[in-house]
């Protein structure tokens, strides 16, 4: 049974210009997903849907604080939110190349698995998504990790946001990133091609608009990869000498 609570005004500050009239329908559904406690996980009462099964059987590989603390996921999330060991060993790389960095930006967040691992890390984190019920997880789980007062989230499709710079003089010291890869489908394919399948953008656009925020860039991206094309974008956008490291 969901348990009813409102929205604390400590809380919205943390969705960044949902206090703002032009925000006023978004703000009124977060509200409303606040009050219905909506897209909480009980961890023992087994998945209805058969298509969610195998990844509803790893649950805890997902969130390890799943069997004690409330967490909470769309179905979308099941499939797309990055396993914690995962998110944990991604968070740490940065923080070892990047000891004395104080922000990052996570665009496409999803559920917050990989923004509440930096937020371990990191005092100030920024997610961004273009679902707003993504966003209200994020939060969420952020809560039951106790990192909720280090994350600031933006909701907005990113290609936008980009192009209207809105994160440009935060100076933000590295975009982390795991864009949409299309869905368990990337799995069929034995090479993936970043460009073509890769969403909402190729992979030249989604680095041009990264590195106008930072010049320090992580992607998250699927291990069939095509990394010629990593290669390729990398020194076209870079330059001939340029290199990125892929592990």
């Amino acid at each position: 049974m969901a348990r009813r609570r409102r929205l604390k005004t400590s809380e919205l500050e943390h969705f960044i210009h949902m206090s703002k009239h032009k925000y006023k329908t978004q703000r009124k559904a977060l509200k409303g997903l606040f009050r219905e406690d909506s897209f909480r996980i009980e961890p023992n009462v087994k998945m209805a849907d058969r298509s969610i099964f195998k990844y509803w059987k790893n649950r805890m590989s997902l969130f390890s604080q799943m069997q004690c603390k409330d967490l909470y996921m769309t179905r979308e999330l099941w499939y797309s939110v990055t396993p914690e060991t995962v998110a944990k060993f991604a968070a740490r790389f940065i923080k070892s190349c990047l000891p004395e960095a104080q922000v990052i930006l996570d665009v496409y967040c999803g559920g917050g698995g990989n923004t509440i691992q930096l937020a371990q890390y990191f005092p100030k984190v920024y997610g961004v998504d273009n679902s707003l019920e993504h966003l209200y997880c994020t939060y969420r789980n952020a809560q039951a990790y106790n990192v909720e007062d280090r994350i600031w989230l933006k909701y907005g499709d990113w290609p936008t946001l980009s192009r209207k710079r809105r994160f440009e003089k935060l100076k933000i010291d590295c975009v982390f990133s795991s864009p949409p890869w299309g869905g368990p489908q990337y799995l069929k394919s034995q090479v993936y091609d970043l460009e073509a399948a890769l969403l909402p953008q190729g992979l030249r656009e989604t680095l041009e608009g990264f590195l106008r925020v930072s010049a320090n860039v992580v992607l998250f991206l699927p291990r069939n990869s095509d990394l010629g094309q990593i290669a390729q974008v990398t020194r076209e956008l870079l330059g001939d000498k340029a290199y990125c490291k892929v592990l």
